[in-house]
């Protein structure tokens, strides 16, 4: 796992490089510019011929651009900066670096709205533009000559390089400040900020590329930083070898709680999912007449029939029956197509606490936790909870645009506060656990948001958790595989005609790419 900072710790890290290791902070500019150049060289082989524009604000973030001007002109590539501030604003690292690149005779041009006229002809002139504004030190919205600067950088559609992160954003949420570069390319100095993962700034981020700048690692792992990206090289080490004389019942049995009429399907590619992603067994729970219909279509997956009310849905006698098919299950998958019939949201809120295996919580099950959140603390096992941010607006009784605006932190929180896991669904999924570690999930694309795609999650996180995962690997397991499926099925066929069978099907693809 790669650690993920916020705009503030990694100030911290920063300060403490310098204090506790004796490192300059003109040492971390100089190797964050050396470093800038070194990844501009490899990507662009003609770069010599190039005529390069660098936008420098006053802080550490223009004092990296300067080093790179200066880097730049000492290889005789005609590069001219453009400084946001007056020369006598500039202070610390940033004021030295500039100082330089003023000695040096390199072309400054310190630029305001007198001299933003002149901007469009140097910017149809140049090749490309390193955008050295803000950093992670912005914290309001974007205005004046910067405003109207960046506006004409975007407009001018040259490549973009953006040094940590592109200038408009904010480093934390990933929401964006007004006017935001639009960058080709981001060049992330020393460790993820929670923008390059989350959206909508991880749209502006272009490609990514992580560059080490000489923080120690010990360091940073002193930090005790609480925020991190999956790696699929972390699966690979969770998956075990599986035995060659190992029989089904060495790898889990999922009880699946799903469906009512009319919503079938759900319950289905929950528990295919399920058995697709490795789990010995599977036993779907069904209202009567709903098991009735599977029965017709035979497939690998068990199924039993529970009482039902007058419109199809589980009723809420088929307690003691569901409660006894729970006995000696691996994990239970409750929620896909429920319903929220209010006998059925009775039974969920009476069912969920006497249930003594890992519970898998989705869709009409978090809708009825959401009228009666005195159940999860009645819950008497490990619990995962799937909601995406409209489910998750009802359960905390928020907003869904605030849920929106800082995924982590309600996410957190609520998985804190009520000793849950939480994965919070959408585009970079975030898994919260109750220690307070939080895991960002870099897979999945926009062919996912298809109807049963959390159905598969769903199925998936399960099984996991059958085949003896504990339940934060499953959930961050089950999140980047489900994600990866996503995406490989993408690359080969569309976004646009993905359905969530593709996913199922494209499941075994995903497995043998972790897997070998």
């Amino acid at each position: 796992m790669k650690k993920v900072t916020t705009a503030k710790e990694m100030k911290k890290i920063d300060s403490l490089a310098v204090s506790s290791y004796g490192i300059k902070g003109l040492e971390l500019m100089e190797n964050a510019g050396t470093e800038i150049v070194k990844a501009l060289k490899i990507r662009f082989h003609d770069f010599s011929r190039k005529k390069v524009l660098i936008f420098c604000g006053k802080g550490n973030n223009g004092g990296d651009g300067f080093v790179v001007a200066r880097l730049l002109f000492n290889m005789d590539i005609h590069v001219t900066v453009f400084l946001l501030e007056g020369r006598a604003n500039l202070k610390g690292d940033a004021a030295i670096n500039a100082e330089l690149a003023f000695k040096l005779g390199i072309d400054i041009i310190e630029l305001d709205e007198a001299r933003l006229h002149s901007l469009e002809r140097h910017l149809e002139n140049c090749d490309m533009v390193i955008d050295a504004l803000f950093g992670t030190g912005l914290t309001r919205p974007v205005s004046g000559v910067y405003k109207q600067t960046i506006d004409k950088i975007n407009q001018s559609k040259k490549h973009v390089t953006a040094i940590d992160i592109p200038s408009g954003l904010d480093s934390d949420t990933g929401m964006l400040m007004g006017d935001c570069i639009h960058a080709d390319l981001t060049l992330v100095l020393a460790l993820f900020k929670q923008s390059h993962l989350l959206f909508p700034a991880a749209e502006l981020m272009g490609e990514i590329e992580l560059i080490d700048i000489g923080i120690p690692p010990e360091l940073v792992e002193s930090e005790g930083i609480g925020i991190q990206v999956t790696e699929e090289s972390d699966l690979r080490a969770w998956f075990p070898q599986r035995l060659a004389d190992g029989h089904k019942g060495d790898y889990g049995h999922v009880l699946v709680i799903a469906g009512s009429k009319g919503k079938g399907g759900a319950a289905g590619l929950t528990a295919l999912a399920a058995l697709r992603m490795g789990c010995g067994l599977v036993t779907l729970a069904l209202p009567e007449s709903c098991q009735k219909a599977f029965e017709l279509h035979p497939m690998e997956v068990m199924t039993v029939p529970a009482p039902e009310t007058d419109v199809g849905t589980f009723a809420l006698s088929a307690k003691n029956v569901l409660l006894n098919y729970s006995k000696g299950m691996s994990a239970v998958a409750i929620g896909p197509g429920l319903s929220t019939e209010p006998e059925t949201v009775q039974l969920l809120r009476e069912l969920l606490p006497i249930i003594d295996c890992p519970l898998i919580i989705d869709a009409d099950a978090l809708n009825a936790l959401a009228q009666s959140l005195d159940t999860i603390s009645q819950l008497k096992t490990e619990a995962i909870l799937t909601p995406h941010p409209k489910e998750m607006s009802r359960i905390m009784g928020v907003e869904t645009s605030k849920i929106l605006e800082n995924r982590i932190e309600f996410a957190s929180r609520f998985a804190h506060d009520h000793s849950v896991i939480i994965v919070l669904k959408g585009a970079a999924t975030v898994i919260s656990q109750p220690n307070g570690l939080t895991t960002i999930n870099p897979t999945g694309n926009p062919g996912m948001a298809t109807a049963g795609s959390g159905d598969i999650l769903t199925g998936i996180i399960a099984s996991l958790v059958a085949q003896g995962f504990s339940t934060p690997k499953a959930a961050i397991a089950g999140t980047y595989l489900h994600g990866l499926s996503g995406d490989i099925f993408a690359q080969k066929e569309s976004q646009a005609s993905l359905i969530a069978g593709d996913l199922l099907r494209t499941l075994p693809e995903t497995m043998k790419r972790i897997l070998h």
